[in-house]
């Protein structure tokens, strides 16, 4: 487990899944035999001091098969349920079953974060995605054995944003930025065919995570970005280059790190609340960067910028960062957040990847 989401770098969290290239189809029943095919969850997210418990629950668990003949469609599995990611630590839990033909490839995965909750210092959180839907690509994914599975390594990391209520309380919101790689694994046992069966990580398999996690940190990129502040004005602007043999749909980025806060109030001139120690998270529209902190944007329309081989792509940012309280909670103006002129940053790209890139922010 790591404890830092406080800390004075940067990070940009890039969430690339890659994309879908064919229409959606279906494999019938008649077309599914021989082969059994798990899918299964491992390692536990990063998330802040005093969480006790985060709560994942998934539906819509869809593969997309690659038949012996070369046909190939997604084939839809009848599979949800909550899943409590503290708990995948050097195990791994089995969340959906299924069969598929033998001698068939199964190059993606496909499921709907449908809701997640966080117990943090004794209280408990709703949690917004910053993603609802995760795409995973499948390193060697041909499937030969009778028993075989996918296992993703599901690494998210829980965003605690800080802000103030109108008598200066502070109040927490949390994001969830889902990141994911896989892999296939064929030492299985029948006990595992179980939906909710938990059994410790082998090593192999450990090694073969790994193994995948190099393999992508060199298809997504970060070319080059700038980071500056012109009063209240923030324009950020990162270059990414995909430089693998598959297309990529990135959703978002988050910025990390430390901050100055202000807030004007009316009776009262502008002032300095206080040092801002969090993560701002942005979604993706097209090449723009649209900040989210999952407390009135909830229903925001989920968007992606699709990056081909070999295409670079800039996503920029410029304005004003303010955090909306929750009306809920909390009267009064937004919380203006600054980044510091002259600190320096990290600019840090994950997902499948995971390549980082110093920056220092100008005036």
């Amino acid at each position: 487990m790591k404890y830092g989401l406080a800390a004075v770098l940067v990070a940009i969290v890039v969430i690339a899944a890659v994309l879908l290239t064919n229409p959606m189809s279906s494999l019938t029943p008649s077309q599914t035999s021989a082969a059994s095919f798990l899918v299964m969850l491992t390692d536990p997210p990063t998330v802040p001091a005093g969480t006790a418990w985060l709560n994942l629950t998934y539906s819509n668990v869809t593969l997309h098969v690659v038949g012996p003949d070369g046909t190939s469609g997604w084939l839809s599995v009848n599979a949800s349920g909550t899943v409590d990611l503290f708990k995948l630590e050097n195990v791994s839990q089995t969340i959906a079953s299924t069969t598929i033909p033998s001698g068939s490839a199964v190059d993606r995965i496909q499921f709907t974060i449908a809701s997640v909750w966080a117990k943090v210092d004794g209280t408990v959180y709703p949690v917004t995605a910053l993603s609802n839907t995760m795409v995973i690509s499948i390193a060697k994914s041909q499937v030969n054995q009778t028993l075989s599975g996918a296992l993703v390594d599901f690494n998210p990391t829980l965003l605690q944003i800080q802000a103030t209520n109108s008598s200066e309380d502070v109040v927490y919101y949390y994001v969830l930025v889902p990141s994911a790689t896989a892999t296939i694994v064929t030492s299985l046992s029948r006990a595992q065919v179980k939906v909710g069966y938990i059994v410790e990580l082998g090593q192999n398999d450990r090694e073969k995570l790994v193994r995948v996690v190099e393999s992508f940190s060199k298809n997504l990129t970060i070319v080059s970005a700038s980071l500056s502040v012109n009063g209240n004005v923030t324009s950020l602007n990162v270059t990414l280059k995909n430089k693998g043999d598959v297309s990529f749909r990135i959703f978002g980025l988050t910025l990390q790190g430390i901050f100055n806060a202000t807030r004007t109030w009316k009776a009262r001139p502008l002032f300095v609340e206080r040092i801002y120690k969090g993560t701002v998270p942005f979604r993706v529209n097209g090449s723009s960067l649209i900040p989210f902190f999952g407390i009135n944007d909830a229903g925001m329309k989920i968007s992606s910028l699709t990056l081909t081989p070999n295409q670079t792509a800039t996503l920029t940012f410029s304005g004003v960062i303010e955090l909306q309280p929750d009306v809920s909670v909390s009267k009064g103006p937004p919380i203006i957040v600054i980044p510091i002129v002259s600190d320096m940053y990290a600019i840090r790209l994950m997902d499948e990847g995971f390549q980082a890139l110093n920056v220092t922010a100008t005036p």
